[in-house]
């Protein structure tokens, strides 16, 4: 039994193997580095003219954001001092209304005497805390800060569905 088996030893190719390249060989480019070079430089440039670009029309912008601000600026202050000047108007109307049946009162003062000593003829401005001492934070609120309101102040499509007692207190 052993010696039926017949046993082959692997010999090489009639002719010899080929030649074995034992050279060092380099990977394949997949970029050429000229290409590299010239896109890397060409992205710089591109970048640094958009940036430029980009810091002209912000300096630009910025001029006419302060051009405009500059030539509001009578109109808001007109408009602001308007609106303080009313609040207080509305103050006094209120002091004077409940203090009506007071003898001897006179709206302004303290039973005829000033309230603050002011040198000279001046103007002080009484704080928010005394212009709004007799109303409801939600009264400050609306007169005070209106800045929070939204811009767009019609009706808009959802207030059909919003209760009455519920929509007065939201705006």
């Amino acid at each position: 039994m052993v010696s039926e088996i017949q046993y082959r030893q692997d010999m090489p190719p009639s002719g010899g193997y080929r030649k074995f390249n034992y050279a060092r060989t380099f990977p394949k480019l997949v970029w050429r580095p000229g290409f590299v070079v010239a896109g890397v430089f060409g992205a710089s440039v591109y970048g640094a003219f958009e940036a430029i670009n980009k810091k002209k029309r912000a300096i630009t912008e910025k001029f006419e954001d302060v051009d405009i601000n500059n030539a509001m600026e009578p109109f808001l202050t007109a408009e602001r001092d308007r609106y303080w000047l009313k609040l207080l108007k509305k103050n006094r109307d209120l002091e004077e209304e409940i203090m009506k049946d007071m003898p001897g009162w006179k709206t302004g003062t303290w039973y005829g005497e000033p309230v603050y000593f002011t040198l000279g003829n001046k103007w002080w401005d009484p704080t928010s805390i005394e212009v709004f001492a007799h109303s409801s934070p939600r009264e400050e609120r609306k007169d005070l800060i209106w800045r929070q309101h939204s811009e767009y102040s019609a009706p808009k499509f959802y207030d059909k569905w919003i209760p009455e007692i519920i929509a007065k207190l939201l705006w």
